[in-house]
């Protein structure tokens, strides 16, 4: 631990102890501050349903954000000025301090055998708009690292989806190839690794390729089709990723997205998985239970891959991280808060 990180947790003891209530109150606001930004014209109905707040709380909490010069109320809903918009930016890392999540993202890069570690404050599973940040800060990771010539890989998923739209367009990068991960699976088209990988790709000035594939195959249709030349022509690009974006659930909701058959079902509940990530169903112990017979990437590409990227939100997924990320050793995992915790609490209670 640095000595700045030191001082700052050694402050963040102090200020409970003296003000205890002082966390809460400054959480709180900052939370309906930032809010606001994000969803901005909103009501203040619709922010307390969204976080789940009471209106009371909500009012009068605006109410001082309002008599501070931060927010305005317009007859579509309330705003963040210019003044509150410079509060936000400031404050960004100072709640990252106080909070003590430099701290704990030391600590879970350790445990888990992470190259880095990045935890947005607060909890997706509370707060839908956490997730956003999840996707601008795996957004600026990958800004940072991508250069001319690279393969970038990405899968589906609503947590992927958001590093996509936070993404901003980057128009001197040269031959940049975008290629989804992995075949497609039923539910929202929007967030399915193809159509992904053609955002991507626009915002990153490069080109893209699809993987015509359903998510989930029998063995046999999945050996014929890695020798359709189109499809074999997108595996040998991804033997050439040097950057992968992905995304993990919980065992159970992946399977009923991936559309698994009551049998499938039933080995899933069998082995004990807890998460599911690239067509894996994985235990507590990071071993896969299950496969759908995925054509793209595997687990076993990961180590051959340079820059790995994890993007997950939501406490009820600490299990399924926990699960999965032991076998991407040395990879960055971008998280929420609550995911944090969580793990903490499981690994305390070991």
């Amino acid at each position: 631990m640095s000595r700045m990180e030191w001082n700052m947790l050694q402050s963040q003891t102090l200020l409970k102890k003296l003000v205890p209530e002082f966390i809460e109150l400054f959480d709180r606001r900052y939370t309906i501050l930032r809010s606001i930004y994000s969803m901005q014209p909103v009501g203040r109905r619709t922010l307390a349903s969204i976080l789940k707040m009471g209106e009371r709380t909500i009012r009068n909490e605006t109410s001082f954000l309002k008599d501070a010069g931060m927010l305005i109320t317009q007859p579509s809903g309330m705003e963040v000025t210019r003044e509150g918009e410079i509060v936000l930016d400031g404050l960004r890392e100072f709640t990252h301090k106080i909070k003590g999540l430099y701290n704990l993202e030391r600590q879970l890069e350790e445990i888990l055998n992470l190259k880095k570690v990045h935890i947005i404050p607060g909890d997706a599973d509370e707060d839908e708009l956490v997730l956003s940040d999840i996707g601008r800060t795996a957004a600026g990771i990958l800004k940072e690292v991508v250069k001319d010539g690279d393969v970038v890989s990405i899968t589906g998923g609503n947590t992927v989806g958001k590093v996509a739209d936070a993404l901003p367009y980057i128009g001197e990068l040269k031959d940049v190839m975008v290629l989804p991960a992995r075949g497609g699976m039923g539910g929202n088209v929007e967030y399915q690794s193809n159509t992904l990988a053609a955002v991507f790709a626009k915002k990153l000035g490069g080109q893209y390729k699809m993987l015509h594939v359903p998510g989930q195959l029998r063995a046999e249709a999945a050996k014929t089709l890695i020798n359709e030349p189109d499809i074999k022509s997108v595996i040998e690009y991804l033997k050439n990723t040097n950057i992968l974006i992905y995304g993990m659930g919980k065992a159970e909701d992946m399977a009923v997205k991936r559309n698994l058959t009551s049998d499938q079902m039933g080995i899933i509940k069998r082995e004990k998985a807890v998460a599911e990530a690239f067509g894996y169903f994985f235990n507590m112990k990071g071993e896969i239970v299950f496969s759908s017979n995925p054509i793209g990437i595997s687990i076993g590409d990961l180590k051959h891959i340079p820059t790995v990227i994890g993007v997950v939100g939501g406490k009820k997924k600490a299990k399924a991280v926990m699960a999965v990320i032991g076998n991407c050793p040395g990879s960055t995992l971008v998280m929420d808060e609550g995911i944090a915790m969580g793990i903490m609490d499981t690994y305390k209670s070991k």
